[in-house]
């Protein structure tokens, strides 16, 4: 381990860390989607109790990370001195409602795209030609003019940074360590209640997908802040999202020869390689289509709002919902609530038109 640069194992970090998450999510049918409808429509918590385990345990195991001064959170993208709220705010509730109509996040869609979803394949494809476009291509121009027009200069409030927990000991005066040790109780409290709650023997491969998936949050800042870290060549300090990593593996593709692959990346690579080997080993590989053209009209427009909004917003439901929510920050607690927001508003859309058009109100599969 000694011999090899920095690079080739973050690289090699990154792929069995996506393989991991590909292979879990895959088994455990991990999703937001299927979260927010048991919630909303009352059903057994089992993707919620996932969700919720996994983010306590991401939240803690970064907090641990940073706590020891192994990682510094200020030098990922979710820390900085500016809150773009406009963007937060409109690209999570795209991001959200696009979600509703594919039926799945970028993350969902990469481990059911594994598995012979033709569906799937053309979202992931929408999805980052559309984020892509909305990063460094024409979108970027309506992007950046919303960025420029909702956004906060914290340092002018008197904060250095959107950590929360930072912000709220220097309004009040409080010690921000016992803040922010009795903040992570509280949540774990929390967490234990949702947990417990209508608990069953067959609900516990759920606890367990969460507890992992969960785990390989601040496995993943570990990997690009510590393990990974080149003082020579240094790299962005970075861990699981889905958003931007798709757009950057689809140009990589296309320009191979011309660029080099980088954690992100990998970590797409490495999470359909493990979702292709779970679904194979549990023989669940079947080619999908559409049922017509609205249907592949639907699912095409939500991929393009998901990588869009996915860009306006600096993250996906595991981006912002898991690894920007692990450091705390104010902009990704915006930027959850609002593709929760948008994925409820999607909810409510779809479920309308179903019974407009007599569709039966029956529970609908994670797919």
């Amino acid at each position: 381990m000694e011999n090899l640069e920095p690079r080739i194992i973050l690289i090699a970090g990154a792929l069995i860390v996506g393989a991991l998450y590909g292979a879990t999510a895959r088994l455990s049918g991990f999703c937001l989607r299927s979260a927010l409808i048991e919630v909303v429509e009352g059903r057994p918590w089992r993707q919620a109790r996932a969700w919720a385990i996994a983010t306590f345990v991401a939240v803690l195991g970064t907090q641990i990370l940073a706590n020891q001064e192994m990682i510094d959170l200020g030098n990922s993208i979710y820390l900085g001195s500016t809150l773009l709220w406009g963007g937060a705010i409109i690209g999570g509730l795209m991001f959200g409602f696009g979600m509703m109509l594919t039926r799945g996040c970028g993350g969902r869609h990469l481990v059911l795209a594994a598995g012979g979803n033709l569906r799937s394949w053309m979202v992931l494809v929408v999805m980052g030609l559309v984020a892509y476009m909305t990063l460094r291509g024409i979108l970027a121009v309506p992007r950046l003019a919303i960025e420029g027009l909702s956004s906060g200069d914290l340092e002018s409030g008197g904060f250095s940074e959107m950590d929360m927990v930072s912000m709220i000991a220097d309004t009040t005066g409080l010690a921000e360590g016992a803040l922010r040790w009795g903040l992570l109780v509280l949540l774990g409290v929390g967490v234990a209640a949702v947990t417990l709650r209508g608990l069953k023997p067959g609900d516990y491969r759920h606890i367990v997908a969460g507890l992992f998936i969960g785990l390989l949050i601040p496995v993943g800042w570990y990997l690009s802040g510590v393990v990974g870290f080149d003082d020579f060549e240094p790299t962005p300090l970075v861990s699981l999202t889905f958003i931007t990593p798709v757009a950057n593996s689809i140009q990589y593709l296309m320009t191979f020869t011309g660029t080099s692959a980088d954690f992100g990346i990998a970590m797409v690579g490495g999470a359909l390689a493990g979702a292709i080997a779970a679904a194979t080993l549990s023989r669940d590989l079947t080619l999908e289509g559409f049922d017509g053209a609205p249907h592949m009209a639907r699912y095409g427009l939500g991929a393009a709002l998901m990588g869009a909004g996915g860009v306006m917003a600096m993250g996906c439901t595991i981006g912002q919902g898991l690894t920007g929510i692990s450091t705390l920050s104010l902009g990704s607690l915006i930027a959850f609530a609002s593709i929760v927001t948008g994925g409820r508003l999607g909810l409510g859309f779809i479920r309308r038109r179903q019974l407009a058009h007599g569709v039966p109100q029956v529970p609908s599969p994670a797919e």
